[in-house]
Parts: C-alpha cells; sequence; structure tokens
C-alpha cells in the first residue's frame, strides 16, 4: 500500500473533493515534470506531465546587484539565490529584484518544446498585508519572465506568471512564446521567492512510459495534531509530523466539519462533495500499490493528484470566519453526502 496525508496546520478551512496516485514508469534516461504553478496571469497550468530527456542548466547567473548566484541555482539544495532586501513593514514583499539566467546557447534549439523549470518557496504575505501594501503604495508584483536574444534587447514574455506555492517545490513555466535566438532569461518580482534552481527543459512527446492510476483504498480524517513548525535559512519552512502538539494558536472556522473516521465516499468521486477539515487535522489516504514490476533501469514517479479548496480566516477573507458558503456546486447527491458525513460542529474555539 502507498499512504499519503493532507493536513491543515494554519488557521484554514481545507475542502478536499478527490484524491488521486498516479504512478508513472519511466524508461531509462526520461524524467517528468508537472505543468504546475500558482498561477496569476493566464495561461493557468494545465497540471499535465511533461516528459522531457534534456534539460539546460545555466552557464551564468546574476542578480541585480551584480551577485554571481550560479552555485544557488544549480541544485535544489534549499540554498537559494538571495532575494532583495525584505520590506520592514510588509511580510513577503521585497525590494525589486531580478535574477537572470544566461545560457551556452539559443534556448530555441532544442529537442522539444522549451519549459522553465524552477523549484523555490515564497514567503506569503496575507490579504490584509497586500491591502495595506497597495495603501502605502508599495507594488506586489508577481514574477515576469522577459527574453534576450544575442542581438541584445528584453522582451516580455511571460508577466505575473505565477509562482512556486507552499511548501519548498518545483513549478513549470511552458516557453511557448520564446523568441527565436533567446540566450538568457530574466526573473522580475517584489516578492519574497527564494529561488532554488533553475534550468530550461525540452518537453516531447510522451516516451513509452506506463501509466497506473492506483485504487483509493481508505480515507481517514483525525484530529492529529499540530506538526512542530521550524523556520531554516531563508525562510525555509519545515513541519515535523513527528512531533506533535494537541493545541495551538489558532481557531475554528464558525460550521460544520466532517466527522471523524471513515470519509472515503466523500474522496472517490470528483461531484464537490467535500471533506471539511480544520486546524490540527489531516486525512490519511491509502492506496493499492503497482502490481506490475519495474522493467530494468526503468524509475518509477508517483504524482498526488488533489483537487479542493482551501479559506484562511484573514481579517480581509471574505467569509473567514464561517465554513460556508460551501465551494463548488449544489447537488442532491452532493447534500446527501454532506448530510451523512458533515455532522461535526465546530463553533470558533
Amino acid at each position: 500500500a502507498r499512504r499519503w496525508v493532507k493536513g491543515e496546520p494554519m488557521e484554514e478551512v481545507a475542502y478536499v473533493d478527490r484524491v488521486e496516485l498516479v504512478a508513472y514508469d519511466l524508461p531509462p534516461g526520461w524524467q517528468i515534470a508537472l505543468d504546475e504553478r500558482k498561477a496569476i496571469a493566464s495561461p493557468p497550468p494545465s497540471g499535465a506531465p511533461l516528459f522531457y530527456r534534456e534539460e539546460r542548466l545555466p552557464v551564468r547567473a546574476t542578480n541585480d546587484r551584480g551577485q554571481d548566484v550560479r552555485a544557488d541555482v544549480l541544485a535544489a539544495d534549499l540554498r537559494a539565490a538571495p532575494p532583495g532586501a525584505p520590506d520592514p513593514r510588509f511580510i513577503g514583499l521585497t525590494a525589486p529584484h531580478q535574477l537572470t539566467l544566461e545560457f551556452d546557447r539559443a534556448l530555441d534549439d532544442g529537442p522539444g518544446r522549451p519549459v522553465l523549470v524552477l523549484d523555490g518557496w515564497v514567503e506569503y504575505p496575507y490579504a490584509q498585508t497586500v491591502f495595506a501594501a497597495w495603501q502605502a503604495g508599495a507594488p506586489c508584483a508577481a514574477p515576469t519572465l522577459e527574453a534576450r536574444s544575442a542581438t541584445g534587447g528584453l522582451r516580455t514574455i511571460a508577466p505575473g506568471f505565477g509562482y512556486p506555492a507552499g511548501m519548498p517545490r518545483r513549478m513549470t513555466l511552458p516557453l511557448a512564446a520564446l523568441p527565436a535566438g533567446t540566450i538568457a532569461l530574466r526573473l522580475s518580482t517584489t516578492q519574497e521567492i527564494y529561488w532554488d534552481r533553475a534550468a530550461v527543459a525540452y518537453a516531447e512527446a510522451r516516451p513509452q512510459a506506463v501509466s497506473h492510476a492506483l485504487p483509493l483504498t481508505a480515507a481517514t480524517l483525525r484530529a492529529s495534531g499540530f506538526a512542530l513548525r521550524t523556520t531554516g535559512p531563508q525562510r525555509t519552512p519545515f513541519y515535523d509530523h513527528d512531533h506533535r502538539a494537541p493545541l495551538w494558536d489558532t481557531r475554528h472556522a464558525r460550521g460544520w466539519y466532517s466527522r471523524f473516521g471513515d470519509v472515503l465516499p466523500l474522496l472517490s468521486t470528483r461531484d464537490d462533495a467535500t471533506v471539511v477539515l480544520g486546524p490540527g487535522e489531516d486525512v490519511l489516504v491509502e492506496f493499492s500499490a503497482p502490481a506490475a514490476p519495474l522493467p530494468a533501469g526503468w524509475t518509477r514517479r508517483y504524482v498526488l493528484k488533489a483537487r479542493g479548496w482551501c479559506k484562511d480566516m484573514d481579517l480581509y477573507t471574505r467569509d473567514g470566519d464561517t465554513v460556508t458558503p460551501l465551494p463548488g456546486a449544489a447537488s442532491p447527491a452532493r447534500d446527501a453526502l454532506h448530510a451523512r458525513f458533515n455532522t461535526r460542529y465546530e463553533g470558533g474555539r
């Protein structure tokens, strides 16, 4: 069996509709990434798998202060290129900062479609912070991507495209509008983003990869407590799930949550019938393991797909104090499942 946990360590309500686990078996030399990021501007990410054999690392990387940061963006090792100076007034905002990546040959000269692959993490501002920053005239600018050819001159190809949301993770940005002869890319933002690794991969048609959708066999909602949170260098977030506290400085939004125990019927179908969980709670899901053994030299990668929503209790979050209104579309089937499972009332404790 394969076990995965979806937890809620913060003062938020999570609504989980469906959880799937897919195993991808890759031939020798192939890798996989997902078309995934926290999108701000269009186009939205599709979540589709991107298969590639070749990726290109920058031969030079510098920031807006003229510092050589190439060593910081060659490996996903939680040692990131330093962003701009933090704004002392607004968490998650910095002075405008840039990261320029230069390559040894044109990026449109590759075996497939070029895709920017970025590992990193972000220090999140809340809605009230962003509103206060707007009042103060401090711009909160999501990353924008520019391209430069060998003849010079920068051209914006992805304004405000998004960022790697949540815990340290990998995001991608397909470079459909890449100008011919591009040899350099520049990332610009005022968000406190830590770029940990940067590369351009070349997505090709799906190889002889084999995918297995693994059956969901069990799902259990638990009051598991709060994993110990620590913050490492460069604000690296870490949750130690082996050390938990039963209580924390959080409240539940008022409303009806899912009862503890079996919640498998809520997660097995995409139907807007959601498991509703609050702070200090999690869902343990279990899947059948793949039956087929891996051929020699192949690798197996697991992709956990979760559909759902999340809402915090920020002062500027609409209906932040209550579980309702529920996301998704109402239906008789959904209402029946909610009446059966969402029977635990929490009154703001």
